[in-house]
């Protein structure tokens, strides 16, 4: 084989590889809600440092860019993969119930861990106590709010 034949070879694989590379991955569907994380140049309240988060619905996927129809905007945005810092697919919000475990069970945790850490005397009975407030309080949110669920999409 020429060395000309050869180095085309190495450049045709390479090339290769960063197109596969630079592609979506098959659970990015048409129609699916997604939020995106992109640069931005100025950090924002409430939000990742230097981080723009859009939600939306996917309008259409290209080999390197998502287009991304966002509530509230005429037309679709078209987000370069290579700005993406992070993708994220909706899975739906919960049922109230799910919510409401889910919530219970997380604050019931966390607030009987921190009573029990914070009393010195009688551990056990601080974290029951804490425990009952935290898991009373987190039912309570879950079912009044649920909120939306998110799946973390590895980009490669």
């Amino acid at each position: 084989m020429s060395q000309r034949a050869l180095v085309l070879a190495a450049v045709a694989t390479i090339a290769g590889a960063n197109v596969a590379r630079a592609q979506f991955s098959a659970d990015v569907q048409r129609g699916q809600r997604v939020r995106v994380w992109v640069p931005e140049s100025y950090a924002q309240a409430n939000s990742p440092a230097h981080r723009l988060l859009l939600r939306g619905t996917v309008d259409d996927v290209a080999a390197d860019t998502l287009r991304l129809s966002v509530p509230g905007t005429l037309g679709a945005l078209a987000i370069p993969r290579a700005s993406i810092r992070r993708l994220d697919i909706s899975r739906g919000k919960p049922s109230r119930i799910a919510s409401m475990l889910e919530r219970g069970i997380g604050g019931a945790i966390v607030t009987g861990l921190v009573f029990a850490a914070t009393q010195y005397d009688s551990n056990w009975d601080a974290a029951l106590a804490g425990a009952a407030w935290g898991g009373g309080i987190g039912a309570a949110f879950g079912l009044v709010w649920p909120t939306e669920r998110w799946r973390r999409l590895r980009l490669r």
